[in-house]
């Protein structure tokens, strides 16, 4: 009976995507739903920056189609291609382990007279805490003292060296952080914000403290309303580990959380390591530099580990949350290679597109730059990742995959938006330019719909009441 239910469930999805293939064909244009017009209308968004695909989740109707097969620029709604990949591919409970290796033990005075290889796995999401167990973990091991150097081998991807600053100039933003086989935290440093309105300055604090990082102690306040704080505090990062701040924070604002990046990827490795270890009770006398681990890794000794969280995991954090360097080094971890063999991004999009055909989705439509969405290169149709959607409907990895997107007016991205509050799993879009929807909606009947929605051009800054307008038709049909 199971393998029965499965092959109606198979035939049904077949059904719906065999219309979707015709309608590309045929693209007759569908009218425009009244409230979706209404809202267009209201805010100047013209139909030819608009597209919109819904597809029932069974064969019974017909999907909705407008503009559906044009090649747009997706924004972040590009991660739900990136999961529904990595999910099929990759499986839910793929795990990342980084290493740090030696070819020696360390002598009975617990000192390591070695270099120490941290190996990067492409981990996408290796947090702080994991760092520092790792690196307490050499103290379990019974090291006192290391007298070597910290080589990091990144080997595990081979990539072009990246700007931070080159998408929006907005460098020292963690959700600029280019891909890295090792990288920790998205290379952040996080400091609170906590004015004080009788003394007129906001006091900061680096979390965790860091010897070496230098934090001003206080910022002043302003009577400003709390509008763009992050650049109204005029941040001067041309001394890294000694930011200054030449504007004042608004004491509107109340208590933040600034996260930012500054740092290269050694420094702030060696920050991290040098101050987890000392607070550890270690010694090191090296430095920390980058290499490549020796091929005779069978002969070498594991010091201490640590494991991510299995990818499920992984990809709710980063859907729910909109994490770009996540979604940039699990795309890279999709690339097909030989063992050994490092990972590329030409590797990851030829793996999409055969992962697409293989399963009779839109390939020529889901052209992916990076995963994350954070590029004015990707272009993908509302059509594709409606049927993207659809055919994950389908698999035994739908639990994981819809859970994984915000829930409208409850969390994420959509917490603040109430557009079908409740009823709706979607991942949200929004670079300059894009502005975007993708994810499930349940009507009051209790049907569900695939659906996607993408505004391009000058009219996508004020397009969120069109998108919701799209979210909420669909939930009142």
């Amino acid at each position: 009976m199971k393998s029965y239910l499965s092959l109606l469930r198979k035939a049904a999805l077949i059904s719906i995507l065999s219309a979707l293939s015709v309608s590309y064909a045929a693209e007759k244009a569908a009218p425009i739903p009244a409230p979706i017009k209404k809202a267009m209308t209201k805010y100047k968004v013209p139909t030819a920056d608009f597209s919109m695909a819904v597809i029932p989740l069974s064969a019974k109707e017909k999907p909705v189609f407008i503009n559906a097969s044009v090649p747009r620029m997706p924004a972040s709604v590009e991660k739900i291609v990136t999961s529904a990949a990595a999910l099929e591919l990759l499986g839910p409970a793929k795990v990342w382990h980084t290493r740090m290796v030696s070819q020696t033990e360390p002598n009975s005075a617990g000192v390591l007279k070695d270099d120490i290889y941290l190996i990067g796995s492409g981990n996408p999401e290796l947090s702080l805490s994991d760092f520092r167990d790792m690196i307490e973990g050499l103290r379990s091991r019974g090291i006192q003292s290391i007298e070597g150097n910290i080589i990091v081998d990144r080997s595990r991807f081979d990539i072009p060296p990246h700007d931070p600053f080159a998408f929006d100039g907005e460098g020292n933003r963690p959700y600029n952080t280019g891909a890295d086989a090792l990288l920790v935290n998205s290379r952040a440093l996080f400091m609170q914000i906590r004015p004080d309105r009788k003394e007129g300055v906001a006091y900061l604090y680096s979390v965790p403290h860091l010897n070496g990082l230098a934090l001003p102690k206080t910022i002043p306040l302003s009577k400003e309303a709390c509008g763009a704080w992050r650049k109204q505090i005029k941040p001067d990062f041309s001394n890294p580990l000694a930011p200054k701040f030449l504007g004042s924070f608004p004491a509107s604002c109340g208590n933040k959380d600034f996260f930012y990046t500054s740092l290269g990827a050694d420094e702030y490795l060696t920050l991290l390591f040098s101050e987890f270890w000392k607070k550890a009770g270690g010694s090191w006398k090296g430095k920390l530099v980058s290499g490549k681990a020796p091929s005779s890794l069978k002969d070498m000794n594991i010091l201490s580990s640590t494991s991510s969280e299995p990818l499920a995991k992984i990809i709710y954090d980063m859907n729910k949350h909109s994490l770009n360097p996540a979604a940039r080094q699990l795309f890279l971890e999709l690339g097909k290679t030989e063992a050994g063999e490092p990972k590329t991004l030409a590797q990851s999009r030829k793996t999409i597109k055969a992962w697409a055909l293989e399963n009779k989705l839109p390939a020529d439509e889901l052209s992916l730059d990076n995963g994350s969405g954070l590029s004015r290169k990707s272009r993908i149709s509302a059509g594709a990742l409606a049927s993207v959607l659809a055919h994950m409907w389908n698999t035994p990895r739908m639990p994981e995959y819809m859970s994984s997107m915000p829930i409208s007016g409850v969390d994420g991205t959509m917490r603040k938006r109430h557009a079908a509050d409740g009823y709706a799993h979607i991942k949200t879009g929004y670079i300059s330019g894009a502005r975007s929807v993708a994810g499930y909606v349940q009507a009051k009947d209790g049907k569900r719909y695939a659906v996607a929605a993408i505004v391009n051009g000058p009219s996508a800054l004020g397009s969120v009441p069109v998108l919701d307008a799209v979210i909420s038709w669909v939930h009142s049909r």
